[in-house]
């Protein structure tokens, strides 16, 4: 039964997630294309072109001016949360591609998930803390954020444990990536660790968690300066 459970949340579950987020993301762009807008304009500053808009994103992707403006606390949690999650996803990607991994790289992956987990507790103290003061935050607030926390923090321990045996977890994932699916690893920690991941992108595309990839649509939108009617 054990055996039958990691193979299918190793094997079986990936694509499931794979249908699930890009169905959901698809109706979301087409959602957002049709949605009649009865008064299109651009923010102040407009942008005049597409790579003046790309600059303006790498900007609120790495720097997050609008957080450091409001709250320093917020801002560095979100500092730390955002670029642990995308040092950890790059290398992620990279190890996907190149199955190996050098110490440098190691120890930043390790860092980069620790910073992310330690982000995303930060935003969940701070939600506990808000609602003492009667701010409202609903179950999708909560379940997103211990999500997230669960799921980055098995992954750093995973990492800095060195619990995985990085050949039987390549090929797992080249197994997954040509559709031809071997024995995965069946540490019970790597298992609820996967589980955790593949739920969080199956949700991703909902609610407010969608806005890392909604971004480069509604940015787009509202900072070119050719959405604006001509005069």
């Amino acid at each position: 039964m054990a055996g039958e459970l990691a193979w299918f949340i190793a094997n079986i579950l990936p694509y499931i997630t794979l249908a699930v987020m890009t169905l959901a993301l698809v109706y979301n762009f087409v959602k957002w294309l049709v949605m009649p807008r009865p008064v299109v304009w651009a923010l102040f500053p407009a942008k005049h072109n597409t790579v003046e808009i790309l600059l303006g994103l790498v900007k609120k992707i790495f720097v997050l001016p609008g957080p450091r403006k409001v709250d320093i606390s917020i801002w560095i949690l979100a500092m730390l949360f955002h670029i642990g999650l995308i040092v950890s996803l790059s290398l992620h990607a990279k190890y996907i591609f190149v199955p190996s991994l050098g110490p440098m790289e190691y120890y930043l992956g390790a860092a980069a998930g620790v910073a992310a987990a330690i982000g995303t507790i930060g935003f969940f103290i701070r939600r506990i803390e808000m609602h003492k003061t009667k701010v409202d935050s609903t179950f999708a607030d909560y379940f997103a954020l211990i999500l997230l926390m669960a799921t980055l923090t098995l992954g750093a321990y995973l990492r800095i444990g060195g619990i995985m045996d990085h050949e039987h977890m390549w090929m797992w994932v080249r197994g997954i990536l040509t559709l031809s699916p071997v024995d995965p690893p069946t540490h019970p920690l790597f298992l609820v660790h996967i589980t955790l991941a593949q739920i969080y992108m199956m949700y991703l595309p909902f609610k407010t968690l969608i806005h890392p990839i909604a971004i480069f649509f509604g940015q787009k939108v509202i900072l070119d300066e050719r959405h604006i009617y001509p005069r």
